[in-house]
């Protein structure tokens, strides 16, 4: 299958995913006890929205473009107002046309005993992501399929944690 995050990031999808994601890991950061993410399917971590691929198919417009541009009422903004902070560490380090892909926002909010498992396929691609995680040691980049990754790495040590699973669609 030839599927490319980097086409798709910052659609409405990924915005949705990772608004969910960003709660999720909030609330298991709560407990003080360690958890474990796995991220089967990761992509490269890191995406520049001016980029290639983001021209060629800019459905960033219709995700993160008009989320950016949103005014939304105090609730809903309550619920937003982690991701957009995290957006904002992001590009503040990585430029205005920077978004970040799952891996990076779990490694964004990841504690000291936390950990982040994150599969990536595609060699190329995986080699991207251990590039922009950078040397965390709370960090497991593998490329390999992410589905035998989810078997060998359930149930956690840890025993609390979270599974994204995002692979390809075609139709």
């Amino acid at each position: 299958m030839n599927y490319r995050h980097a086409f798709h990031a910052g659609n409405f999808a990924d915005v949705f995913k990772h608004l969910a994601l960003t709660r999720i890991m909030l609330a298991l950061a709560r407990k003080p006890t360690p958890f474990r993410c796995i991220d089967t399917h990761a992509g490269a971590g890191l995406y520049d929205l001016s980029g290639e691929e983001a021209r060629r198919s800019p459905e960033w417009r219709e995700g993160i473009a008009r989320f950016d541009a949103a005014r939304m009422s105090d609730a809903a903004e309550e619920l937003a107002r982690p991701f957009r902070s995290l957006l904002a560490r992001i590009r503040a380090g990585h430029g205005a046309s920077a978004y970040p892909g799952s891996p990076l926002i779990a490694q964004a909010l990841l504690r000291a005993g936390d950990r982040l498992i994150a599969a990536e396929a595609h060699d190329e691609t995986a080699a991207q992501l251990r590039a922009a995680i950078g040397r965390d040691r709370r960090a497991k980049i593998l490329a390999r399929d992410g589905f035998l990754t989810l078997q060998a790495a359930i149930p956690p040590p840890e025993r609390r944690g979270l599974v994204l699973i995002d692979p390809a669609f075609e139709h």
